[in-house]
């Protein structure tokens, strides 16, 4: 014990940690702040710490790609769920965490523009959330086309589709949109290693700042007060 008090004493001098756990864990809450406001963006934020941890550990056994193939993703997801020690349910946990996920973060925004969260001083922080829950569902739109089964690929296709503006957009515009989000003129190879790309590298990095932002703003200025 010695020891260990020793090294959290030094580690707490040069960074407060402790400080800031004992800040957090006595902040007044308003008695105005209701439930909701109390628990669903805290739920939010640590399903989305779940999806980070079990979506890293589905990555050390996942393939996007080999050599222009995408045959190895569906065997590695494969590989998961049947050979891979506690694989099914880690990828369990990773599915039906981001489905549960969407509806939180859908009620917490909810609740927050019923309480008047997106009125002035609170419209950035507002404008921030919103962010989060569109960065959620490029998250899950990238995500479910990993598994490179026939489902992920035809509902994809149709996504992709939707996601171009095919039906309100010119052609050579969406047709353009298309080709950028495929890699391509068809769903092949490039969509998959791109969705990759962008589900595990480009939107947890989005992710990371926006809810840093969020957090920050929503410390400093509180709940806000019902109308």
């Amino acid at each position: 014990m010695g020891l260990q008090t020793a090294v959290v004493g030094w580690l707490d001098d040069r960074f407060p940690f402790v400080e800031s756990v004992d800040a957090e864990l006595y902040r007044r809450v308003p008695n105005y702040a209701t439930v909701f406001y109390r628990y669903l963006g805290g739920l939010a934020g640590m399903l989305i710490a779940v999806e980070f941890v079990t979506g890293f550990l589905l990555g050390i056994y996942y393939d996007p790609d080999g050599a222009g193939n995408p045959a190895p993703a569906y065997a590695s997801v494969n590989f998961i769920q049947h050979s891979v020690y506690l694989g099914w349910l880690i990828r369990g946990v990773h599915f039906w965490g981001a489905n549960l996920l969407l509806v939180v973060a859908l009620l917490h925004l909810t609740f927050v523009f019923w309480n008047g969260g997106y009125r002035a001083p609170r419209e950035l922080n507002w404008m921030v959330g919103v962010l989060i829950f569109l960065v959620i569902i490029l998250f899950s739109f990238t995500g479910s086309l990993l598994p490179w089964d026939a489902n992920s690929y035809l509902a994809r296709s149709r996504e992709i589709s939707i996601a171009s503006g095919a039906s309100v957009l010119p052609d050579g515009v969406s047709g353009f949109i298309k080709y950028v989000l495929q890699g391509g003129p068809l769903v092949g190879p490039s969509t998959l290693l791109r969705f990759f790309i962008a589900h595990v590298f480009l939107l947890p990095a989005v992710m990371t700042l926006l809810l840093y932002g969020h957090y920050r703003l929503a410390r400093w200025q509180g709940p806000s007060e019902p109308a």
